[in-house]
């Protein structure tokens, strides 16, 4: 699974697919930060 940072206005969702929009500001645009397991690990 990955984690998707929207671009206006920093909102984090964690899912398998890039969101349509996002759930706090509606904006579209999204970048990929590294996936959730990967930041468990030490």
């Amino acid at each position: 699974m990955a984690v998707w940072k929207c671009t206006n206005c920093g909102a984090t969702k964690e899912g398998r697919c890039k969101p349509r929009k996002c759930q706090e500001c509606g904006n579209t645009k999204f970048e990929k930060l590294e996936s959730a397991a990967k930041k468990s690990k030490k």
